[in-house]
């Protein structure tokens, strides 16, 4: 079952604002090391606003390399063309994947965002209070 509330978008186009638009930039780790470069980003639909970017790391010639989904809160735009993770390659290596990127399961971004110490979005109290009832 697929959340259905997201949707991919491979081309910086107009109704992203213009912070988000860092298709094709490349990904940075915080030693200025390349990472991959952005593929894509996952929005939410309607609203387009990002939830993840999409990433391909390793892989060489005719080898497909891991599909990673970044939540987009662990991404930085530093300028023209680049953003920056605080996330190593490698720890990026073994975070969880979806098995369509393009379009994750609920349960998959529950593991991708517990991977990456994050709430789920959807469950966000949008009054700002916290589980027991006091202002965050």
């Amino acid at each position: 079952m697929t959340s259905g509330r997201l949707v991919c978008i491979s081309e910086n186009i107009y109704k992203l604002r213009q912070q988000d638009r860092i298709i094709g930039c490349f990904l940075y780790d915080d030693f200025d090391e390349a990472v991959s470069r952005v593929e894509a980003l996952v929005v939410e639909k309607g609203t387009h606003l990002p939830r993840y970017i999409l990433i391909t790391l390793g892989g060489a010639l005719n080898v497909q390399g891991k599909k990673v989904l970044l939540p987009i809160e662990h991404c930085r735009s530093i300028d023209l063309g680049k953003v920056k993770t605080s996330w190593r390659k490698e720890s990026l290596l073994n975070a969880p994947t979806a098995i369509d990127p393009k379009n994750p399961t609920m349960a998959e971004e529950e593991k991708i965002l517990d991977y990456f110490d994050l709430k789920p979005y959807w469950s966000a109290d949008p009054r700002g209070e916290t589980e027991d009832g006091s202002d965050a």
